[in-house]
């Protein structure tokens, strides 16, 4: 085969001009693609870079997030069990406290029950003993008895006078006294100590009489606001008062 030159360079020629057209045509264009491209493509794992040191970032942020949300929710549990057993404290304490006023509401209460049922018995005891004392001295009471216990009268007759004397208006001309007796009084022993009254008096006397049996045995005198009782029923009342006192 024969070289031919002209053929050669023409060739040549021909792909010079093709390599002008395609950097004209094809290469700068495509170079801007790839240049584009890599520049994408930098921008792109620049970006993964960034959003990786977000994410981690976010990571660290969230990690110490949590960490202060652990020491949070262990200081706020903490917390809640300190108030907690402050309150169970505070509930103990006012439990203690109305239970206690309870029981010293109901030992009061059974103190004052205590004391009402103590009175009633020792009223109801007292009772029996006088009404018991008063049934006896019944059962022996007799007419001689009654005088008895009028002449204790007569005997302290004087100290009567005394005390009614400065009970007495000097205005009163006469002195009105109410007499009950057990025994009906005789003419004798009512003569008798209207007159020994006036001379101790030295006042005109009048004394109105009437029977009670209740009286047991003796009497019952009674002049302006004065009551003098001589009388086995004043001797159990006066009993009655005694044994009052004594507990």
């Amino acid at each position: 085969m024969r070289f031919d030159l002209t053929t050669f360079l023409f060739q040549i020629i021909n792909f010079i001009v093709l390599l002008f057209i395609l950097k004209r045509l094809l290469y700068k264009p495509v170079r801007e693609i790839i240049e584009k491209r890599r520049a994408m493509i930098e921008k792109t794992v620049q970006d993964a870079e960034k959003t990786k040191k977000e994410a981690l970032d976010l990571r660290e942020k969230y990690l110490k997030e949590t960490a202060g949300l652990k020491d949070l929710r262990q200081q706020t549990i903490e917390k809640l069990r300190e108030e907690a057993m402050e309150e169970r404290k505070r509930l103990l304490g006012t439990a203690e406290e109305e239970a206690g006023k309870v029981v010293e509401k109901e030992k009061a209460i059974f103190g004052a029950e205590k004391r009402r049922l103590e009175a009633e018995l020792k009223d109801r005891a007292i009772d029996t003993a006088c009404v018991m004392a008063a049934h006896l001295l019944r059962d022996v009471s007799t007419e001689e008895l009654h005088k008895a216990v009028c002449r204790k009268l007569l005997g302290r007759l004087e100290e009567v006078a005394q005390n009614l004397a400065d009970t007495v208006p000097e205005k009163d001309e006469a002195i009105r006294i109410e007499l009950a007796s057990a025994y009906p009084l005789n003419g004798e022993e009512l003569k008798e100590l209207t007159g020994n009254l006036e001379s101790l008096l030295s006042k005109k006397v009048i004394i109105s009489t009437v029977v009670d049996e209740n009286l047991i045995a003796g009497a019952r005198m009674k002049a302006y606001d004065k009551v003098y009782n001589f009388s086995l029923s004043g001797q159990v009342d006066l009993f009655r008062s005694r044994l009052e006192q004594a507990s």
